[in-house]
């Protein structure tokens, strides 16, 4: 698959989340089989004024390439120059994001807002397209509520503004993430353009990418909520798309092994601080699987620095 100049190696892509994207998470998804990365979104009006948090955010390396970098906003000029500065930082593809559900930003007209309004989304990319010369893509739903479909219309004037790609959260906006997703709407979105489609929803093993894949007709998946504490989704996924045999789950050894690589990467980009406050919550997306997860996870809120949490992982997770 190519989006615009950039070369994807295959259908299997980390979809884009809100506080759990980062560089570690991506790298170690790049490193276990997902082809494109995404950064998790950040508002264009801070990127465009260069505001240090969301230039932490958009922290990249060319380890993970190729990767995209993501922003919101409704304005076409803070769009633009927020597209800039994701170039600037290193990203291969600059993604807009029209899909978010979260009130705060439907309540400022951003976000998952706009597929009420498909025009001004046209607007938006044509902005960012003149902007940029790297593929600029986006993320949208199947429309602002299950009465009303958009993504059609959306995907048709976003590609006549330039879009490289679409990318279909199978849910409405009204719907955020609750109840299934309907994977007929990317199907609808694929046969309207020719640029790739890419879809998200409901995926949570290897063989729902597959059949993704199938049903749709998508160029790709990109793997989101389905691959929290589960990275080797990706691996396995992989190998089934490109018709090998079907891979193991991982060995405690191996879920050890990867958990320390993210939280150490955490502690590397956050610092001590803000890492140490995450912690439980990215520790415990991979230990609670384990038979003492319920021990792991009181002792690890108690957890003061790196070193008590590599101590507490080779507790827990050595057989």
């Amino acid at each position: 698959m190519r989006i615009g100049s950039v070369s994807v190696a295959h259908a299997i892509t980390l979809a884009p989340m809100e506080e759990h994207t980062n560089y570690p998470f991506r790298l170690l998804c790049k490193q276990l089989g997902a082809s494109l990365v995404c950064g998790e979104r950040v508002d264009a009006s801070d990127v465009a004024k260069r505001d240090r948090r969301a230039i932490k955010l958009l922290h990249t390396r060319p380890t993970e390439k190729p990767a995209v970098g993501q922003i919101s906003g409704n304005d076409p000029h803070l769009m633009a120059e927020a597209a800039k500065v994701v170039v600037e930082r290193g990203f291969s593809i600059v993604d807009l994001n029209f899909e978010c559900p979260i009130r705060r930003l439907i309540g400022r007209g951003e976000g998952g807002a706009l597929m009420a309004d498909p025009p001004a989304i046209a607007r938006l990319v044509a902005a960012v397209v003149r902007a940029v010369d790297c593929p600029v893509t986006l993320k949208i739903r199947s429309g602002p509520d299950a009465e009303h479909e958009t993504a059609v219309e959306v995907a048709r004037l976003a590609e006549q503004a330039g879009a490289a790609a679409v990318d279909v959260h199978a849910r409405s906006v009204a719907q955020s993430y609750v109840g299934g997703p309907d994977w007929s709407v990317v199907a609808r979105v694929k046969q309207a353009v020719s640029i790739p489609v890419l879809g998200s929803g409901g995926v949570r093993e290897p063989a729902d990418a597959i059949r993704f894949l199938k049903e749709t007709g998508a160029d790709g998946v990109a793997i989101g909520r389905g691959c929290l504490g589960n990275p080797w989704i990706f691996q396995q996924a992989r190998a089934l798309v490109l018709g090998g045999a079907a891979i193991a789950p991982p060995s405690l050894s191996e879920r050890a092994r990867v958990t320390l690589q993210l939280v150490e990467g955490e502690f590397d980009l956050y610092g001590h601080q803000l890492a140490l406050r995450r912690l439980p919550r990215v520790a415990c997306y991979f230990a609670k699987t384990l038979p003492g997860f319920a021990e792991f996870r009181q002792s690890v809120q108690r957890v003061k620095n790196l070193q008590e949490f590599k101590r507490l992982v080779r507790q827990h997770f050595v057989p």
